[in-house]
């Protein structure tokens, strides 16, 4: 079930991207509604691409931890392990927010 809301995301994320560019071929990305279409096709890269980005350093602090970070947090309310996970992500968030816009 997972696979198949992960497919239908990245297909609309694709057909967003080919209407995007079908009208900037057109002319149409000259017009204000153009520009507004570009704009969200890019918001839209780059909140897939930071989310991204937060799932894998996730990842790789979880695996850096000597504990199960899901467990601590969800079955033994470890208040210290979300603290932990939430700074970990504040300080991610705002270094790929400096390097998507430069």
């Amino acid at each position: 079930m997972k696979a198949k809301r992960i497919g239908w995301g990245v297909s609309a994320l694709l057909v967003g991207i080919a209407s995007a560019a079908r009208a900037e071929d057109a002319g149409f990305g000259d017009t204000v509604v153009g520009h507004f279409v570009q704009g969200m096709v890019g918001a839209l890269i780059y909140s897939v691409l930071g989310i991204i980005i937060l799932l894998i350093g996730f990842k790789i602090f979880d695996k850096a931890t000597p504990f199960d970070l899901n467990k601590e947090i969800a079955e033994d309310n470890n208040a210290a392990a979300g603290i932990a996970v939430a700074g970990m992500l504040i300080a991610l968030g705002v270094i790929v927010a400096a390097a998507i816009s430069g």
